[in-house]
């Protein structure tokens, strides 16, 4: 029995090309994105989609793709992402800063799929330290997290799972520990996951919008910066228990204190609580 599902997809490519050539290009941000609901609402977001095409003029296709919204219409959508019974988390990375970055346990920043891992880490550690609290504020046991994860063409899932198990086991004492926020075990079950095509899954096309949305208010070197859209979505933001906005429902990587975010981009990063 699970009570929350957690829907994923990301915006952006994350490969990371060496070399300075790529440095301040519209492809040096990627972000990842959960979109959670209760599992008893999981036949609602259908008809949530259904209503986000219509506030987006965008009901030719039978699924929700953002960045087939057009422009002015995306404001809108996010409006209408802000008003669903949803909580949402995003990690943002820069990955110019990340190729300088050198973790002391891992070292520096692997290639393409063991980076998508590291950020998908990142994002489950922030949306089971929220479910825990939200179990808690509900008072409903402890149950696994339903998770379906928008199919990433060429990634290896098996891979992918097989990380998060060695992660479960540095909580019982095995392998190397890293810092950070760490996974809450309880609601991490993988016969619990599933990886399906985002077309499909309409929850998935819901986080496709906060994490296009995200990337493009960070992403000052694309044609298409706005920073609207993702200011829309600040309701349904995860918070942490002060409140703040910042790594929590929206989490810059690297931190803050170990690289500089990106001077056109602070503004949207400052308004969720970071002080960049």
């Amino acid at each position: 029995m699970t009570s929350l599902t957690v829907y994923i997809d990301e915006s952006g490519d994350p490969g990371v090309r060496d070399g300075l050539h790529y440095l301040e290009m519209r492809h040096e941000w990627m972000t990842l994105s959960a979109c959670v609901i209760r599992t008893d609402r999981n036949l609602e977001p259908v008809e949530w989609v259904q209503s986000l095409q219509a506030a987006a003029c965008s009901t030719q296709s039978t699924s929700l793709h953002y960045a087939r919204v057009h422009r002015d219409k995306r404001v809108p959508l996010c409006q209408g992402v802000a008003s669903l019974p949803i909580r949402a988390f995003c990690i943002a990375t820069h990955k110019s800063n990340m190729r300088s970055h050198v973790n002391p346990v891992l070292g520096k920043m692997p290639k393409g799929d063991q980076f998508y891992n590291w950020c998908m880490r990142l994002l489950l550690e922030r949306v089971t330290r929220w479910a825990e609290q939200w179990h808690l504020k509900e008072k409903i046991p402890l149950s696994p997290l339903k998770v379906i994860f928008a199919n990433r063409g060429g990634h290896d899932y098996d891979k992918m799972f097989g990380y998060f198990d060695r992660l479960r086991g540095q909580i019982h004492g095995k392998g190397p520990t890293l810092s950070g926020m760490g996974l809450r075990e309880p609601f991490l079950i993988r016969e619990n996951w599933t990886v399906e095509p985002a077309e499909k899954v309409a929850g998935c096309q819901i986080a496709d919008a906060i994490a296009s949305a995200i990337y493009q208010g960070a992403n000052a070197s694309s044609p298409n910066w706005d920073m609207a859209p993702a200011l829309a979505l600040k309701k349904v933001l995860a918070k942490d228990r002060s409140g703040v906005i910042a790594n929590m429902g929206v989490t810059v990587w690297t931190l803050t204190h170990q690289a500089e975010v990106p001077e056109p981009s602070r503004p949207l990063f400052n308004s969720f609580g970071y002080k960049t």
